[in-house]
């Protein structure tokens, strides 16, 4: 009896705490599941979130929610003020927080970089794709453009190879002053006269369609109210008219004999007409772009057309004065008994030396550079033909500017 009061109590017991065990194990089983579900769905979110906060250390860990009951449970106690264990029934202080982990930083940190760089890679790609999607578009337009225009650019091409070939031989033929071809020079001038003719008389109609632009006066009359496209074929077929014009005239000047022109002095008289040019084609453009401007607004709308005129006006007062400028310094050179520089005084020749630095024997026509240097002006004429910097110091030499050499310049004047 002492033994079955003994024993009795602990049958509840016995069979409580196994049934309680499946209960609980089928329970968090069964919510391990159905979390891991939910987790699985979650997951890319979750992700995301990790690389956006990766300098965060109390991310979320995607493990955490995948591992064992056990680990889950000590994850949580981690979050919680205090844990009750089952298994002593007492409250136990939860565990401290362990130190970052640098190497899950920096991976998170990578991981961040990385989806940067997706990112820039996928908007690249989605740019590309707009760019190609607008590319049939573009060559319809300029297909129609060449079609409608084939003669204009046919003129334009004719005239641009006519002034960069003469313009060329022109340099050369004037590096090798007496050594000079002149069946060379001739070639090329006949080659412009060719051109200007061909030009003329083969393309008429399409020339006369546009006010006889080939009538190179500054004063001409438009009997009709001009478009940007007639504005801008007169400009720029006026611009290239006057370059073989003044490709001419340099050539004209090279054939020349040296009892008429000496070659120490031709720089500066190729300067003198490179400087005309640029003058004259700067104002060549005015009066077309000033009827354009005036006569674009009738009735009221007529002081528009002023203030866009008088704003223009303003805007090629700079070109104007920077052309004056060069023509101005190039005249005044084209006066001086030098060619280039200027003429030293007695203490200066006795203070740089009696012999020329590039010679080395007395001074023959001594002259003085910008950077009061002195040589021979022959010697120093026949290096500027190759270099533009002082021979002992290389300083730029700005009073000699590369239009010594028979150049002529490419710049477009469309305004």
């Amino acid at each position: 009896m002492s033994h079955n009061e003994n024993t009795h109590p602990r049958l509840p017991h016995s069979s409580t705490v196994p049934s309680f065990q499946r209960r609980t194990a089928d329970s968090a089983r069964q919510l391990r599941d159905n979390f891991n579900h939910v987790i699985r769905e979650i997951q890319p979110l979750v992700e995301t979130a990790r690389t956006v906060n990766a300098g965060v250390q109390n991310a979320i860990s995607m493990r955490n929610f995948l591992n064992t009951p056990q680990e889950q449970q000590n994850a949580t106690n981690a979050d919680n003020s205090f844990v009750i264990d089952l298994d002593v029934n007492q409250a136990v202080e939860p565990p401290n927080e362990p130190n970052p982990d640098p190497i899950r930083n920096n991976n998170n940190a990578d991981d961040f970089n990385n989806v940067e760089r997706a990112q820039t890679v996928v908007e690249a790609q989605q740019f590309l794709q707009v760019i190609l999607k607008y590319v049939p578009f573009v060559l319809i337009l300029l297909a129609k453009a060449v079609y409608d225009y084939h003669d204009s650019i046919f003129i334009l091409i004719i005239l641009f190879t006519t002034f960069a070939h003469t313009n060329t031989a022109v340099k050369k033929e004037t590096t090798k002053r007496d050594r000079r071809s002149l069946g060379t020079l001739s070639i090329e001038l006949l080659y412009i006269f060719a051109c200007s003719i061909f030009v003329h008389y083969i393309f008429e109609d399409e020339v006369h369609n546009f006010n006889v632009v080939f009538h190179l006066v500054l004063i001409r009359t438009f009997t009709d109210p001009l478009t940007v496209g007639k504005l801008l074929w007169i400009v720029v077929i006026t611009d290239f008219a006057l370059k073989l014009v003044t490709v001419a005239v340099k050539i004209l000047l090279t054939m020349l004999p040296e009892k008429i022109v000496p070659f120490q002095k031709r720089g500066k008289v190729y300067l003198f007409i490179e400087a005309i040019s640029q003058m004259y084609r700067s104002i060549a453009t005015i009066q077309p772009w000033l009827h354009y401007l005036l006569e674009s607004y009738q009735g009221p709308e007529k002081i528009v057309a002023v203030f866009l005129s008088a704003f223009y006006m303003i805007s090629k007062g700079t070109d104007l004065m920077s052309r004056m400028k060069l023509l101005k310094s190039s005249f005044f050179k084209l006066l001086q008994n030098v060619t280039v520089g200027s003429s030293p005084s007695k203490e200066q020749i006795l203070t740089a030396g009696d012999h020329c630095p590039i010679c080395h024997d007395e001074y023959d026509s001594p002259v003085l550079l910008q950077c009061r240097h002195i040589f021979c002006e022959n010697c120093v004429t026949t290096w500027f033909d190759r270099e533009q910097t002082c021979p002992l110091c290389r300083a730029k030499i700005v009073d000699d500017p590369s239009w010594r050499d028979g150049s002529t310049s490419y710049f477009i004047q469309l305004y």
